[in-house]
């Protein structure tokens, strides 16, 4: 697949220009960034979200970021839990379970965007299946998800070492 259609359609319409960044076989953003030996911090994942009232929120942050629902809340004022996988297929059509892109407009899903995504050179997105992340230049991405919320929405590191944690290191 490469990239997903309704994404393609959506950067083509918006004139976005990415970059393919192919590695094997992964199912995690956080695997892909490591397979493709990029910094987890710049490879954006998705967590999809749904509010008590049926509301639909993507949240785009880090890949070796766990979501502070927290934050979340904090942020929107509103209490928001994980969507199914059974959901995430009706959401998303056209991708992989597990290579959602963090970019949430062209699939009419609001977003909240972490922070640090925004101060990156560049960002690395799911393409849509499990082999393919997309590079976007800082300028493409942040004009993606200008009009996106956004705040300090990461939790704690994944996949490393408590010590990682207290010592920031990825």
């Amino acid at each position: 697949m490469a990239i997903a259609i309704t994404l393609k359609e959506f950067f083509d319409k918006n004139k976005t220009h990415y970059d393919f960044i192919t590695h094997r076989i992964t199912t995690a953003a956080l695997d892909s960034s490591r397979s493709a030996h990029l910094p987890a911090e710049k490879v954006s994942k998705a967590v999809v979200l749904e509010s008590e009232n049926g509301d639909y929120l993507m949240a785009s942050l880090p890949a070796n970021s766990r979501l502070s629902l927290r934050e979340v809340q904090n942020i929107t004022g509103m209490h928001y839990k994980l969507v199914s996988e059974k959901k995430l297929k009706e959401l998303f059509p056209d991708c992989e379970i597990g290579a959602i892109p963090a970019i949430g407009t062209p699939y009419n899903l609001k977003m909240l965007v972490d922070n640090s995504l925004l101060s990156a050179n560049d960002v690395y997105v799911e393409s849509g299946d499990h082999k393919n992340l997309l590079k976007l230049e800082h300028h493409d991405y942040a004009n993606l998800v200008a009009n996106m919320a956004h705040g300090n929405i990461r939790g704690s590191n994944l996949g490393a070492p408590r010590i990682w944690e207290r010592t920031g290191r990825d």
